[in-house]
């Protein structure tokens, strides 16, 4: 088969020929429809800091997967071949404390796919059966893949609990562009997205934004508080990772607010914990992953409603053979989500 491998320590991919997977007998082999970009591989592209300490060449990369069923492990009862299926990347113990407590999104010990073990840019991919989530025979492609980091969003808007709130999400790369929609979808009183491209900006207003703000512009405290009434927002929903964007976004909590996180600072930040928590009464929650299988169940009524359109957020569809001009664009900052496909659509 091909696949997208990382081969050494060192910047850049290559487009190799590997063998297609053996399958463990908890483990099924997907034949894979579609794949799709995260920052992730981008830093792993990049061989920086983020990552390099991580991942071990050879490997091949891609976590956001979408495929059919055609091999079963012996053991396996949950999943036929056949079954049309997107992959839940987060590969659990089941052993350790917070497995058997019922947080195996958060296992101790938890394996990555494209990162731990060889992932889905490739023609093949093998999986723990448990990870494979069933997706309706007419689901595109390029929606099925989109799941794992929708499901990111779900988890982030939903603990923000965003019914008729005002809600600030800073950083519209694609995470934060499934946010706008959700956070829409859930009958948020006022949603204000914050990014420094307009691009992306423009992909926030049809996903429902009733305010955007480049960040590159204007003064985006000054922009929030003025649109807020002095008050600020009741919900700040942090996508970006970047340290201005984190102080901005509690500069800008009314007092009492919450906040959830999903952004990933690269390195450690300053933070003044007294005023923006202690003394604003924050609330503040983490999220990693998507909770197994909670998230998934509710992003699996989200998309058949048929109330929420994610086809803005796509903006790129490549063959995996030309990876290097997809992570190209989705690297350039004018780009939604790129989207792969091992063969021609």
């Amino acid at each position: 088969m091909i696949a997208v491998r990382k081969l050494k320590p060192a910047p850049g991919l290559d487009l190799t020929t590997a063998k297609i997977p053996k399958i463990g007998k908890n483990d099924v082999l997907v034949k894979v429809r579609a794949c799709s970009i995260c920052g992730s591989d981008i830093h792993i592209y990049s061989w920086d800091s983020a990552l390099s300490q991580r991942i071990k060449p050879p490997r091949t990369i891609g976590h956001e997967v979408a495929g059919d069923v055609v091999e079963i492990g012996k053991e396996v009862t949950s999943v036929q071949v056949g079954d049309y299926i997107s992959a839940e990347s987060h590969i659990a113990c089941g052993c350790c404390y917070q497995c058997k407590n019922g947080k195996p999104h958060i296992c101790k010990t938890m394996k990555i796919l494209g990162f731990d073990v060889d992932g889905g840019f490739a023609e093949y991919v093998s999986i723990p059966a448990v990870n494979a989530w069933k997706n309706p025979k007419d689901m595109p492609p390029e929606i099925a893949t989109i799941e794992e980091p929708m499901g990111n969003s779900v988890y982030t808007v939903e603990m923000g609990d965003v019914k008729g709130k005002v809600v600030t999400i800073f950083g519209c790369g694609p995470t934060g562009l499934f946010a706008v929609g959700l956070a829409r979808y859930e009958g948020a009183e006022k949603i204000i997205a914050i990014d420094g491209k307009e691009f992306r900006l423009n992909i926030a207003k049809k996903m429902g934004a009733d305010l955007v703000i480049n960040s590159a512009e204007v003064d985006v405290v000054k922009e929030i508080m003025d649109a807020t009434d002095g008050l600020g927002a009741d919900v700040f929903l942090e996508m970006s990772g970047s340290p201005i964007a984190i102080e901005n976004g509690f500069k800008t909590l009314k007092p009492g607010g919450k906040v959830v996180a999903l952004g990933l600072p690269k390195d450690p930040i300053k933070f003044d914990w007294s005023n923006y928590v202690v003394t604003k009464l924050a609330t503040v929650q983490g999220i990693f992953g998507r909770e197994m299988f909670h998230t998934w169940e509710r992003m699996s009524k989200i998309l058949s409603s048929k109330k929420l359109d994610l086809t803005p957020i796509i903006t790129h569809r490549f063959k995996l053979t030309e990876f290097d001009k997809a992570i190209e664009a989705a690297k350039s900052g004018d780009a939604g989500k790129v989207v792969m496909f091992p063969k021609k659509n």
